[in-house]
């Protein structure tokens, strides 16, 4: 393995706010046991970072869970983990360079935001104004 950057590089192009909301996206619920916004969190890993150790299963490729077996673990989940996930799947759909992963990625969001939470997804243009660097 060479040595470099661990974030890809689409990851350097977002603001720094929006980095930072990705970065708290990419760990797991610590409280309860969620298998499946595990792996969520594996898959984001997987399109945000470089691997440092691909013997693990820290970017294991799992697959992204349906919004069905995500409604079976929301309920385990704490506001303050989800609302770090729901950013980074959402920062992902808008920005991710390849669109099959972006629209799996805002597919996840809105599934969760709209199907779930029963609440109404925020556009791109929201998110970017939410969460612009100020200089």
């Amino acid at each position: 393995m060479s040595k470099g950057k661990v974030l890809l590089d689409w990851m350097c192009e977002l603001s720094w706010k929006q980095q930072s909301a990705v970065l708290s996206s990419l760990r797991g619920p610590d409280n309860s046991y969620s298998p499946n916004f595990k792996r969520i969190n594996k898959w984001m890993r997987r399109i945000t970072q470089n691997d440092a150790d691909a013997s693990s299963s820290y970017m294991k490729d799992e697959g992204l869970p349906s919004i069905e077996e995500l409604k079976r673990d929301i309920e385990f989940c704490n506001v303050h983990y989800l609302s770090h996930l729901l950013q980074g799947l959402e920062i992902v759909g808008y920005n991710y360079p390849d669109s099959r992963v972006a629209e799996a990625a805002i597919k996840c969001y809105e599934g969760l935001v709209h199907r779930v939470l029963h609440l109404n997804p925020e556009t791109k243009e929201q998110l970017e104004y939410r969460l612009r660097d100020l200089d």
